[in-house]
């Protein structure tokens, strides 16, 4: 059997010449214009491969490729980073005699998909030809975007973007032009308006009308559920919800909120003697309103940063079950947002990784122990691995970690004792706004013993706001890595690893010091060399 693999490019031809119209003469009233609109420019895909290929519909893949990519994927391992990691090389096509010159200079694909699939022709020995497979029976191997042509003298090269490229952009939030009203005086001008998703604890609104003592929350509607003065939550109490807040002032001591699709603000009858916080509570302009911290991101992704719903995964549900754990967070506008920053920010400390997949999509994954009950989904033996050879664990992760602690009802406006806070705030409410975050904590008392100086990571603040989600957090991270774990480099055949996803349970039994029996573990990353037959996972165990 032969290795092939095919590429699939999205192109467009620009329309060359201007844009017109005609009249409807003789088919419908004077002066009505056509019904059908002139295209302004023309998709089309083109298809290569490396080896050759024709599918059964007769469409040809002529064997122009000549280095199909490079390719490393895998999850954190460690619980504070963004999640997942991906890095893609590029495609190179041969361009013999100048054939593709004409389409260098007529087509564009810049940031438009690329398919990359990977079979195996069978060979007919009676006939002494090879047969080329079902196109159904090509396994995806990568979907992303590619970026301009990069031309040489006989080849021209594709650099490839996955599904991440869309956290590069910044999500599309208002900026204050300082006219004034709702529009934020000259102090706010070119900031962005703050953003609330989700449930976040004493956050500072941004003043943006000094005089008329007007703050915004966020740039969608929210529910302020208390409003603190210093930390003080009896002194200025709530005058109802307006549709218009300049409309009139509200009466000395009480305050008024207008909230709708572009915003939500409050306004103060009296000017305040020490600085305004809130809880508060925000959903999206859509009207959408999820709860849990991964439902938030999903929201966020498609709509504040208007990635297309193709690229979230099926599997990445409305409501979905992977992290059940209510939650939220506030950006106040002061430094620029983006998508790469939103996924840092909410899935920090929660061990879940948000993963490219090989059909181009977006898939959160956690890193959980490994279950001795759960059945593996494959199993890596001696008679399928090529190669097999410890790899480095990360130092913040060998030795064993003794404790961690997981925040919650992360705390957006530290307060302490002094002249900043009002001399009637509770101790109860004192204790909480004087610290950041509040953790819940595991640890071994096992672990501290047994090793000389074992790893214990500062407290990690998370977006969770229920004290119990951020203990069952770091009971699993204390499950995971609170044993010695072995990384190991294992590879095998390219058909065989398109089977493999990050995130599986294996079994994996190799000759090496504590595999010989078989173990369990979990693959951790992925890399693919185009020049190579194999695959090469990270297996912990």
């Amino acid at each position: 059997m032969s290795v092939i693999r095919t590429v699939e490019l999205d192109l467009v031809r620009p329309q060359d010449g201007a844009a017109k119209f005609d009249r409807g003469h003789g088919t419908r009233s004077h002066g009505t214009l056509r019904r059908k609109a002139y295209a302004l420019e023309s998709k089309e895909t083109i298809r290569f491969s490396d080896a050759g290929y024709v599918d059964e519909n007769h469409l040809p893949y002529p064997p122009f490729v000549t280095d199909a990519f490079d390719l490393d994927r895998a999850l954190t391992l460690s619980a504070d980073a963004m999640g997942g990691s991906l890095s893609a090389g590029a495609i190179t096509i041969a361009n013999p005699g100048g054939a593709l010159d004409g389409l260098i200079t007529t087509r564009v694909n810049d940031h438009l998909p690329v398919r990359i699939h990977a079979g195996r022709k069978s060979f007919d020995a009676v006939r002494g030809i090879w047969l080329d497979p079902q196109s159904s029976d090509l396994r995806p191997v990568f979907a992303g975007l590619g970026k301009s042509w990069s031309p040489d003298r006989t080849s021209l090269s594709i650099d490839l973007l996955d599904a991440t490229y869309w956290l590069e952009s910044s999500p599309t939030v208002a900026i204050y032009g300082g006219s004034g009203k709702l529009d934020g005086d000259s102090n706010v001008t070119g900031r962005m308006m703050p953003v609330l998703r989700g449930t976040a604890c004493n956050v500072t609104p941004v003043l943006i009308d000094s005089t008329n003592y007007v703050y915004q929350i966020s740039d969608g509607p929210a529910v302020v559920t208390a409003l603190y003065e210093g930390g003080y939550a009896g002194g200025i109490q709530a005058g109802g919800s307006v549709s218009d807040i300049y409309a009139a002032s509200p009466a000395p001591g009480t305050y008024t909120i207008q909230s709708g699709e572009t915003g939500t603000w409050l306004r103060l009858g009296t000017k305040p003697v020490y600085g305004i916080t809130v809880d508060a509570t925000g959903t999206f302009r859509s009207g959408a309103a999820p709860a849990n911290v991964l439902d938030i991101l999903r929201q966020m992704l498609i709509e504040d940063l208007a990635m297309p719903a193709d690229y979230i995964d099926s599997a990445w549900t409305v409501s979905s079950s992977v992290a059940p754990w209510p939650g939220g967070w506030f950006w106040d506008g002061s430094e620029t947002l983006t998508g790469k920053g939103i996924v840092s920010t909410l899935l920090s400390g929660l061990g879940i990784s948000l993963i490219p997949t090989r059909t181009g999509t977006l898939r959160p994954i956690a890193l959980v122990a490994h279950d001795w009950t759960t059945p593996a989904n494959i199993s890596l033996t001696a008679d399928v691995i090529t190669a097999i050879s410890s790899a480095q664990m990360d130092s913040s992760l060998d030795p064993p970690t003794w404790r961690w602690r997981i925040g919650w009802q992360h705390n957006f406006t530290v307060q302490t004792t002094g002249s900043n806070l009002h001399p009637q705030a509770s101790a109860d409410r004192q204790a909480i706004i004087a610290v950041a975050d509040r953790s819940a904590v595991w640890w071994s008392a096992d672990i501290k013993s047994r090793y000389r100086v074992p790893n214990d990571p500062a407290s990690i603040s998370t977006a969770l706001s229920r004290q119990a989600d951020a203990q069952e957090i770091a009971a699993r991270h204390g499950t995971l890595w609170g044993v010695q774990r072995r990384l190991w480099a294992v590879s095998v055949p390219r058909d065989y690893a398109w089977s493999i996803e990050l995130g599986d349970l294996i079994n994996l039994a190799a000759p090496a010091p504590g595999l010989d029996a078989g173990v369990p573990g979990i693959v951790v990353s992925e890399q693919i060399r185009a020049a190579d037959q194999i695959v090469t996972f990270q297996v912990l165990v």
